[in-house]
C-alpha cells in the first residue's frame, strides 16, 4: 500500500499532502505535491505547491505592476481554470483576510480572494509590519480538482502517498525540492524512494 501500515488514512484528506507516486506519469502531476484545501463526499480541491513558474505576479496581473508582490513567482496550482488566481500565506493580519480565508493546516492559510492579498501588500502593515516579520505569500494560477469518487479511485490505485501538510514545505524557498522534502518526511523507507525515484515495494 502507498501509506504507512501504522497510520490510518482519514476518510477525508483536507489539510493533507498528496505526494505523487513514482509511477504517476501524468505530466500535470509528475513529481508533484498537492495540498488538499478541501475534500468531501462531492470531490476534492487542492493546489500543487512545488511547481514554480518563471512568470511573476506582475507579468500576469496588470494592477500589481507597482505592488511590492509584483516580483513574486506564480505557481501552477493545477491544470484546471488556470486563469483563476489563488493564494496561500503564512498568516496575514486577520483584518485583511476575506470571510472565506481558512487555515487548512497549521500556519498555512488558503485565501481564495486575491484582492485581499493585494490590499494587504499595499498597506502600511506590509511595509512596516508591527512584529517585524512579513508573512510568506504564494500565488497560484489554476487548481487541481477531482469529482465525486475520483480521488478515492486514484488512492485505491496507489497513485499518491499521503502525509499531513507542513508549512515548512509549503513555503520552502526551494519549491522545486518539494517532492523529495515531503516524501522524506514520511520516514526512512520513503527517503530512499525520494532519493532514487524508485519504489522497491513494486517488485
Amino acid at each position: 500500500m502507498a501509506n504507512e501500515a501504522d497510520t490510518p488514512t482519514p476518510d477525508y484528506l483536507t489539510g493533507q499532502f498528496l505526494i505523487a507516486e513514482t509511477e504517476l506519469q501524468d505530466p500535470n502531476f509528475f513529481r508533484t505535491v498537492v495540498l488538499l484545501i478541501q475534500h468531501n463526499a462531492d470531490g476534492a480541491f487542492g493546489l500543487v505547491i512545488n511547481r514554480e513558474s518563471e512568470v511573476t505576479v506582475g507579468d500576469v496581473i496588470d494592477e500589481t505592476e507597482t505592488s511590492p508582490i509584483a516580483s513574486l513567482p506564480v505557481f501552477v496550482g493545477g491544470p484546471v481554470q488556470q486563469n483563476y488566481v489563488f493564494s496561500l500565506h503564512s498568516g496575514i493580519p486577520s483584518r485583511y483576510r476575506s470571510e472565506y480565508c481558512e487555515e487548512v493546516s497549521a500556519g498555512v492559510f488558503f485565501e481564495p480572494s486575491f484582492q485581499h492579498v493585494l490590499d494587504y501588500a499595499r498597506s502600511e502593515d506590509y511595509r512596516d509590519p508591527p512584529d517585524g516579520a512579513v508573512p510568506t505569500i504564494r500565488v497560484f494560477a489554476g487548481y487541481s480538482g477531482w469529482g465525486t469518487g475520483q480521488l478515492e479511485h486514484e488512492l485505491e490505485q496507489d497513485a499518491w502517498f499521503i502525509h499531513p501538510a507542513q508549512a515548512e514545505i509549503v513555503f520552502d524557498e526551494d519549491a522545486h525540492n518539494g517532492w523529495k522534502a515531503a516524501l522524506s518526511k514520511k520516514g526512512s523507507f520513503y527517503r530512499i524512494v525520494a532519493e532514487t525515484g524508485y519504489n522497491p515495494s513494486m517488485n
